[in-house]
């Protein structure tokens, strides 16, 4: 019951996806391994914690959330009946600065409130003393230096304490140089040190489901391009389901409000709102909590973010703000192929590894790009060419670059050969996010314990394309290949139609449990 209630309600936060970006994992070197690891972690990879209050800012809590919106219902209420939303930006405005008050930074991109993320040092006798998060994934490990941070801060910020943290690992351990896996905004963060810092005291670096290059779900809003639709919201909730009983439950329940109407007519209604209230929304309250959030900037594809300066900066910010978040955009994302050219010249082992096998948040105009659930697989690879939700590349689809090997993954779906690094990037099919197995670790564990630079031929158990086979990664075939998205079958007609469809859904569901008791 307890598994089945959280699945509900990470169903019920599914719809502010952009916000839900939260990131765990772990990675467990071998126990001869001499370099230490250490893991940069995520957005939201620790909790914001208001240290005079002891109170947890971000997530904000069901009581800041209940006391943000208490005031924006009455008005939403007489806005639906009298189908005027003229007088609704005030309220909703006022609620989404009072929800994320606590977690609020001033115009130089500073916490206004006294408050600590999980940056700290370890003992020096156990640096792994601080893997709290590992426990929410159920992984173990002996090996792993976990770095967290405040995610709201700009990257130079996060970098200069990477690389304090860096030195503290080196003189505790005698080590004389670290590997780093960035995973997610982690991969911002990891390149920013290498261009900051030089490449001197690295050994590897794999940056794992990356943010290096943006992400259209952070990059479209902040350039104000919302969307919904409800054939792509049915379908990416049923790639964060499962197959047990809980999760069969769910589908059905989506899949009846969804046969209904009612989720088509709810999105209609939310694409209407939006374009009623979004420019006062955005100048009213977006400006003044997200956008004064330099660690947010750093998600922003470079092709979105002029447009998103211009909706989003003015008077709100000061102009060293501005010349911060420039800098990070101008000098790291727009040198990343430098920065990565940089670290293989140095002799630096380095690898990508990017997730594919749901699509985006669909609260975007990009609700077809396929990707890992947060990130657009696109931009975590480096430039591979994907094909869109329920397509495939075509039958008659030629690679782009041909250099003697095949990029062309088994189901058709992605072309590596575009890719920045094709050789040095790997993908792996059915994994989300922020969902890790002792199969990725194994993966990572290779390309780590590699002595030479490693490539997408060296282990035929490592190849280009890897699908998760339960706790472990196999290669990508023909034959072991499983519908990315989940089918999303066309709203039946008639009444009748539709309850067979759902009492379909819920004998599954039986079928999984009695599965689930033998």
């Amino acid at each position: 019951m307890k598994t089945f209630c959280k699945k509900t309600l990470s169903v019920l936060l599914s719809v502010v996806m952009l916000l839900s970006v939260c990131a765990v994992c772990a990675f467990a070197a071998d126990d001869a391994a001499e370099t230490p690891v250490i893991f940069v972690d995520g957005i939201s990879s620790s909790d914001i914690v208001n240290t005079q209050t002891g109170e947890t800012v971000f997530p904000p809590s069901a009581n800041a959330i209940i006391g943000g919106v208490k005031n924006a219902v009455l008005p939403l209420v007489s806005a639906i009946a009298d189908k005027d939303y003229s007088e609704l930006a005030g309220p909703v405005s006022e609620a989404v600065v009072k929800i994320f008050e606590g977690a609020s930074c001033d115009e130089n991109g500073r916490p206004v409130y006294p408050t600590a993320s999980e940056y700290t040092k370890p003992a020096a006798d156990n640096l792994t003393d601080s893997q709290i998060a590992l426990e929410r994934i159920g992984l173990e490990t002996d090996e792993l230096i976990w770095f967290s941070y405040d995610w709201r801060l700009d990257m130079q910020t996060l970098a200069s304490q990477l690389h304090d943290f860096i030195e503290y690992v080196r003189e505790s351990t005698g080590s004389d140089k670290v590997s780093l896996v960035g995973f997610s905004m982690g991969t911002c963060v990891t390149m920013t040190y290498l261009h900051e810092y030089d490449y001197e005291y690295v050994e590897d670096v794999v940056l794992l489901a990356g943010g290096f290059n943006g992400v259209s779900t952070c990059g479209e809003p902040f350039s104000g391009h919302l969307g919904f639709d409800a054939e792509a919201m049915v379908r990416f909730l049923y790639t964060i389901l499962g197959e047990d009983f809980g999760d069969y439950i769910l589908k059905a329940v989506v899949d009846a409000v969804y046969q209904s109407g009612v989720l088509t007519n709810v999105l209609d209604f939310a694409d209407e709102l939006c374009d009623a209230i979004l420019d006062d929304v955005y100048e009213y309250a977006f400006k003044e909590t997200f956008a004064r959030m330099p660690g947010f900037w750093s998600l922003i594809p470079y092709d979105m973010y002029d447009e998103a300066k211009a909706l989003l900066i003015g008077d709100n910010v000061t102009d060293e703000y501005v010349a911060m978040i420039d800098y990070y955009h101008y000098e790291i994302q727009g040198n990343n192929r430098a920065i990565i050219d940089g670290a293989l010249e140095s002799g630096i082992n380095f690898a990508i590894v990017a997730k594919y096998g749901s699509t985006v948040p669909p609260c975007i105009e990009s609700i077809n790009n396929i990707g890992d659930s947060v990130i657009d697989t696109q931009f975590e690879s480096f430039g591979a060419t994907c094909s869109t939700a329920n397509t495939t590349l075509g039958a008659d689809y030629v690679q782009a670059i041909d250099d003697g090997h095949n990029h062309i993954s088994a189901d058709n779906l992605i072309d590596a050969s575009t890719c920045a690094y094709p050789e040095y990037t790997w993908f792996i099919k059915g994994l989300a996010h922020a969902e890790h197995t002792d199969g990725e670790i194994a993966l990572l564990k290779f390309l780590m314990d590699s002595e030479t630079q490693p490539t997408v031929h060296d282990d035929a158990a490592y190849s280009q394309f890897l699908i998760a086979d339960g706790d472990t990664l196999v290669p990508l075939t023909q034959e072991n290949n499983h519908d990315a998205y989940g089918e999303v079958t066309a709203p039946e007609t008639g009444f009748f139609a539709k309850i067979i469809h759902v009492i379909k859904l819920l004998l599954e569901a039986i079928k999984a449990l009695f599965k689930g008791l033998l």
